[in-house]
């Protein structure tokens, strides 16, 4: 079930008072950074965004798709982030969370989410990446599956880059988090 993941999310925003006190889930979204928890939750469940222009018009995006780089998404002058689905059947999978920081409650380097619901497995890559990733399973892979598979979706130009870690080492815990992720929900029930 979902209800874990929401609040490991939660607690995986800044330490800061500014952050617990006054940011929203919206402007987390929006604001777009590689660490935005938000967006980790909302794409490994396969949230969808309402955005409504300044005339009024709304349209729906998957929550993968919004985010294009770091501190870039695909709002237009005078959009607004007006809500965010979450289908009910994604907060009954199974999830795996890892995140990794400097400090308990800081900026995370990186963040991974998988989930498993029948034979079905996800596994969502973010603030490793400048933007999230998402890779789709038909079943649990095996190690050197998913290995491959994260190296054919997430060049290296793709990591980010910045004080809390170097696009090597983002790579390195991207996949050592994501076989120990694998290994968690390949497991018995």
């Amino acid at each position: 079930m979902a209800g874990p993941l929401i609040r490991q999310c939660c607690e995986a925003f800044l330490a800061s008072f500014k952050v617990w006190n006054v940011a929203t889930v919206g402007g987390n979204i929006c604001m777009s950074l590689p660490a935005g928890t938000m967006i980790s939750l909302s794409v490994a469940l396969d949230g969808v965004y309402a955005i409504r222009s300044s005339e009024g018009v709304e349209r729906r995006v998957p929550a993968h798709e919004f985010v294009i780089g770091d501190h870039q998404n695909i709002l237009k002058l005078g959009d607004l982030l007006h809500s965010i689905e979450l289908p009910v059947a994604a907060l009954k999978r199974r999830t795996a969370f890892r995140k990794m920081s400097l400090m308990r409650l800081g900026r995370s380097t990186a963040l991974l989410i998988g989930t498993q619901q029948d034979e079905r497995f996800s596994m969502t890559v973010s603030a490793a990446t400048v933007h999230p990733v998402k890779l789709d399973f038909d079943t649990v892979p095996d190690a050197r599956s998913l290995r491959e598979r994260l190296n054919e979706t997430i060049p290296d130009p793709l990591y980010h880059d910045d004080v809390h870690g170097t696009p090597q080492y983002r790579k390195h815990l991207t996949h050592y988090f994501a076989d120990g992720i694998r290994e968690e929900l390949g497991g018995s029930r």
